[in-house]
C-alpha cells in the first residue's frame, strides 16, 4: 500500500482521483508506459502549464531509460492502469520541468526541439540565449516551485511475458522468397 500511495517518497504527495483496474503492473526496465498528464502551478487558480489531452496525444516513456523528469517514473510506477491521480511534487523533483516542457511543446508544434540552438545540452543553450522561448517557462525556470501533475495511466506494456531470445532456441532467418527461380 505504501508503494501505491508513495508514502515513503520525500517531496511527493499522491491523491487518487479515480481508482484503476487490476493489480499494479509489473513495471520493469524497458516497459513502455502510455499516459495523459496535466501540469499545474500550486497557485489559487491552479494555472495549467501543459495538458497532453489538449494537445491530443498521450505521452510515452520507457521505464529505466533515463527520462528527463525522473520523478515521473516514480509516479507512474505507483499507478494501476486507468487510474487517475494527482501528485504534488516539491521543487527537488520539478527543477528541470521547464526544459522538458519546452521540448514537449516544440514536438506538439511539429518542430524539432533541438533545432533552435547550437549543438550543446539544453542547459547550456538556456544560459547562452537566456530564454526557453516561452514566457511562462522562463518564469518557472527563474523561480522553481512545486508543481501538481494529474496523470492518467492508459497502458503499460512490458516484454516480461514474452520468452527471451535464448528460450526461443535456434531460430534462423529464412527468406521466404528469392530473387529468381527456385
Amino acid at each position: 500500500m505504501d508503494d501505491t500511495l508513495l508514502l515513503n517518497v520525500e517531496g511527493v504527495k499522491k491523491t487518487i482521483l479515480h481508482g484503476g483496474t487490476g493489480e499494479l503492473p509489473n513495471f520493469i526496465t524497458g516497459s513502455r508506459v502510455t499516459f495523459h498528464f496535466r501540469t499545474m502551478k500550486c497557485d489559487e487558480e491552479r494555472t495549467v502549464i501543459d495538458d497532453s489531452k489538449q494537445v491530443g496525444q498521450p505521452m510515452h516513456i520507457i521505464i529505466g531509460n533515463m527520462f528527463k523528469l525522473e520523478v515521473w517514473e516514480i509516479l507512474l510506477t505507483s499507478m494501476r492502469v486507468s487510474e487517475v491521480a494527482e501528485f504534488w511534487c516539491d521543487t527537488i523533483h520539478t527543477g528541470v520541468y521547464p526544459i522538458l516542457s519546452r521540448s514537449l511543446r516544440q514536438l506538439a508544434e511539429g518542430k524539432d526541439p533541438t533545432g533552435w540552438h547550437v549543438h550543446t545540452c539544453g542547459l547550456a543553450n538556456m544560459f547562452a540565449y537566456h530564454t526557453l522561448g516561452y514566457e511562462d517557462l522562463d518564469e518557472l525556470q527563474k523561480e522553481p516551485q512545486p508543481l501538481i501533475f494529474v496523470i492518467e495511466l492508459l497502458q503499460c506494456f512490458s516484454f516480461s511475458h514474452l520468452p527471451s531470445f535464448a528460450a526461443l532456441g535456434d531460430l534462423r532467418f529464412k527468406p521466404s522468397c528469392r530473387g529468381g527461380k527456385s
